[in-house]
């Protein structure tokens, strides 16, 4: 990837505005590249040791160069603060939602769609977190927004699968953890949404009656 894609990918998602941000976010082939405002230093931990992670733009990007793909790996990075955290990547774990779960929301069958939209305890590779998924066939993003990104839009973008239905996976969460969605969309340059089909996630209040 030349360095006017990457100039063009990061501007997009500094802005909040990258349509597919796992293209360009996570693992690809031997790189790791992660989106981490938050961050003064960061390093790649995997099963071959810890890879330092260079800032190649001072907004927040960083990116690890490894001597192969990797397999599962965590993150580790400092703070302005000079604290430490480790977790998992979110941009490394694939799609959840079924492709017979998205055809029947897309055939206007399926019945139970509280089990697929909102919010759910899951577990993706042995990795316990929280699934979200929500439908917004107009919206150019879609982010979580919720305490464990201090409610940056940025920080989470989803992805976009069939019928217009969003999804992330967030390791490391649980219930009871605040969340809304942060949606761009045409008619509306920034929006927020409380998710009416929580069951295991409690919804943040909103901002105007906070």
């Amino acid at each position: 990837m030349s360095e006017d894609q990457i100039a063009t990918h990061i501007a997009s998602i500094a802005g909040g505005r990258h349509r597919d941000a796992f293209s360009f976010l996570g693992p690809h082939e031997n790189q790791i590249r992660a989106w981490l405002p938050q961050a003064r230093a960061a390093e790649v931990i995997a099963a071959d040791g810890v890879t330092l992670m260079e800032c190649v733009d001072p907004a927040g990007l960083y990116i690890a160069t490894l001597p192969a793909p990797p397999g599962d790996y965590r993150i580790r990075i400092q703070l302005y603060s000079g604290e430490s955290q480790e977790f998992e990547d979110p941009y490394r774990f694939p799609p959840l939602l079924t492709s017979f779960e998205l055809h029947l929301h897309g055939e206007g069958t399926n019945y139970e769609s509280y089990r697929t939209l909102g919010a759910h305890l899951v577990a993706s590779e042995g990795v316990e977190g929280v699934r979200f998924a929500v439908w917004a066939p107009n919206a150019e993003v879609v982010s979580v927004v919720s305490d464990f990104n201090q409610w940056d839009r940025t920080r989470h973008p989803m992805r976009l699968r069939d019928g217009g239905i969003w999804e992330f996976f967030m390791p490391g969460i649980g219930a009871g953890t605040n969340y809304k969605y942060s949606i761009l969309s045409r008619s509306s340059p920034d929006a927020f949404c409380e998710d009416c089909s929580c069951r295991l996630i409690s919804a943040a209040y909103s901002f105007s009656s906070a």
